[in-house]
């Protein structure tokens, strides 16, 4: 594995009907009377964020923690990018699948952890995913990168030895990495260079 290009792939699960009521029962318990006692002036009813945190806890300890970045973010599955293929893998052994052979791909590189998103908020990192279909079969796989540095690297190369690939090909369906940082004039010249003909914010081969 290229430990520069390998990084935790992200699982979100699936709750239960139990834990998807007590989910909304949380919310409902939360804001339902914080927004109450906002409009009313009355703070009292405020302390239902402070009981909706230790509620939250509580939740997150009966459900083994499964719904936080900790269990989300897996320890023994990863994704690897290459030249020729992405591999998936788990517990030292890997599934490769050849760029040349899929279809409808899909490469979103969005965040790393703490990237600011907008004024009032950081992106987690666990946003960015590769999509594709193989023989019919969709195949989806978020990832996490953690730092600025893993961001960069990884979007450089996706950018100078894998995009350039695709768009030869004309196998890629959309990605997030060059066409956003085209002007009117730049994006001009790279329709032309790939045989492009359809204008759109991201690049879409039927």
């Amino acid at each position: 594995m290229s430990e520069n290009l390998i990084f935790p792939i992200v699982i979100h699960p699936t709750a239960t009907k139990l834990e998807n009521y007590l989910i909304l029962f949380l919310v409902a318990f939360i804001f339902l009377p914080f927004t109450y006692g906002v409009f009313t002036q009355q703070l009292i009813y405020c302390w239902s964020l402070v009981i909706g945190f230790f509620g939250l806890m509580t939740f997150n300890y009966f459900s083994d923690y499964k719904f936080t970045t900790l269990k989300i973010i897996q320890k023994n599955k990863f994704i690897d990018f290459s030249e020729k293929e992405v591999k998936i893998w788990a517990n030292d052994e890997y599934v490769s699948y050849d760029w040349n052979i899929l279809k409808n791909i899909e490469i979103y590189l969005i965040a790393y952890k703490n990237k600011r998103e907008d004024e009032d908020s950081h992106y987690d990192g666990i946003e960015n995913y590769v999509s594709f279909t193989l023989n019919g079969e969709f195949h989806k796989h978020l990832f996490y990168v953690h730092t600025s540095k893993e961001f960069n690297f990884l979007s450089d190369y996706f950018e100078k030895i894998i995009l350039p690939n695709l768009y030869e090909s004309k196998i890629i369906k959309d990605e997030s990495i060059i066409i956003s940082k085209l002007d009117y004039t730049e994006l001009q010249r790279f329709k032309v260079k790939y045989d492009i003909n359809r204008y759109t914010d991201f690049i879409h081969f039927n």
